[in-house]
């Protein structure tokens, strides 16, 4: 009898991880971002989809489950929407969709009690305590929160960089976004951002680099944002009192960049003092793998 392939995703608002498994081997795949709430739950499916017919061809074996964890996918409605999409391009097939937080949890804890901080294009924090209750901080998206996310650290680094060139605190900024960017003038900075729509997650970089060059004002952007994120975890952290273990991981595309980590550790040292603190082991998408299989072992696949 054919072994059949069970399939995780991490769609995140700038890139989707999809990994696959056939018994003990594994297939991997990557592609853009799908965010249920920016795109559309039809647009969103669709790119899922393709990445999942890849994981397919590479495994050449039938799909047996599918996990999703959806960037966006905070309210039920757009979740049941999406899911609604996979299940019609998948039928007879098991598919769940969750929000991106919960697989990174997954990967992070499994069903046990702890906080994840989830730190990508968005942010938010995510824990649950010892009876099992999830409790969530931040994740209030790019117009009105995400603080310490890649959004809010690109529109940083773009402040910095539009005080320097209007005269303000002097900085490295400009003439890293010179070089780098090619925009050397405070009308090409507005007009990579209102007329080329250009993703303010994708200044980020930009901000960490000026870090790492030891940039007193990206220095000082940096740890505002780290803060407020940080403090958040000791909202949640204050609403759970006892009932939750004192650890926490932080996983997302932030999570591997040195500066950005060394900052959010020593905010998160003050507002959760004592805390076992670190980058999670495995990525988000492993979580939704782990999901997947679930699918499969509890009958439904």
């Amino acid at each position: 009898m054919s072994l059949s392939l069970v399939v995780g995703l991490d769609a995140g608002g700038t890139k989707t991880a999809a990994l696959g498994a056939v018994g003990d081997a594994t297939v991997s795949q990557s592609g853009p971002g799908a965010h249920a709430s920016r795109d559309g739950a039809e647009a969103a499916s669709t790119q899922i989809a393709a990445l999942v017919d890849d994981l397919r061809q590479q495994a050449d074996a039938p799909l047996a489950a599918l996990a999703v964890g959806l960037a966006g996918a905070g309210r039920v409605e757009t979740r049941d929407a999406v899911q609604h999409a996979l299940e019609s391009r998948f039928p007879d097939v098991p598919v769940t969709v969750v929000h991106d937080g919960d697989i990174a949890y997954r990967a992070a804890w499994g069903d046990e009690s702890g906080a994840l901080l989830l730190v990508g294009t968005g942010a938010m924090v995510l824990m649950r305590t010892d009876t099992g209750a999830s409790l969530r901080a931040g994740g209030w998206g790019p117009a009105i929160g995400d603080d310490g996310s890649g959004t809010a650290l690109g529109r940083a680094a773009l402040r910095v960089l539009l005080a320097a060139l209007d005269g303000g605190p002097p900085s490295a900024l400009p003439e890293m976004a010179a070089e780098t960017l090619g925009l050397a003038s405070a009308p090409d900075v507005i007009a990579s951002v209102y007329e080329e729509k250009t993703p303010l997650a994708s200044y980020a970089t930009l901000l960490l680099s000026a870090v790492e060059a030891g940039d007193w004002q990206a220095e000082a952007a940096l740890r505002t944002e780290v803060n407020a994120l940080a403090r958040q975890v000791g909202w949640a952290a204050t609403r759970a009192g006892d009932g939750v273990r004192q650890r926490l991981r932080y996983a997302g595309g932030l999570s591997n960049e040195s500066a950005y980590a060394t900052a959010l550790e020593a905010a998160l040292e003050r507002h959760v003092p004592g805390w076992d603190l670190g980058p999670c082991a495995s990525a988000p998408v492993e979580g939704a793998l782990d999901l997947a299989r679930s699918l499969v072992a509890s009958g439904e696949g």
